[in-house]
């Protein structure tokens, strides 16, 4: 079981290595991709909150949800619409990086 824990600890730090490596020759830091991660999920979790009104069509739903994007997108010192934006770019690169990382696996 500890040399298992040893192979699998080995694997990530190698794994990390390479990511480093790659990101860094290509202008992109393994902090840069955590971030498009994490902004990924937040989106993902607004899709989900807009997603959900469609399909439940709770009364007040649409104020909520509104408001709600107006006032995530103020707190980071953002318009809705670029908010939206930020999403949209941060699901696209999350795409790109989570193909890189299949790609490696092979």
């Amino acid at each position: 079981m500890k040399s298992l824990q040893n192979a699998v600890i080995t694997l990530a730090l190698i794994l990390v290595a390479t990511t480093q490596s790659w990101a860094q020759e290509g202008g992109v830091t393994v902090q840069g991709m955590l971030a498009s991660a994490k902004y990924a999920g937040a989106c993902g979790i607004l899709d989900s909150l807009v997603h959900f009104q469609k399909t439940t069509k709770m009364d007040g739903g649409d104020e909520f949800v509104a408001r709600f994007w107006t006032v995530e997108a103020a707190r980071l010192g953002l318009t809705v619409q670029q908010l939206s934006d930020r999403c949209n770019e941060a699901i696209t690169a999350y795409g790109k990086f989570w193909d890189i990382a299949g790609e490696a696996d092979e």
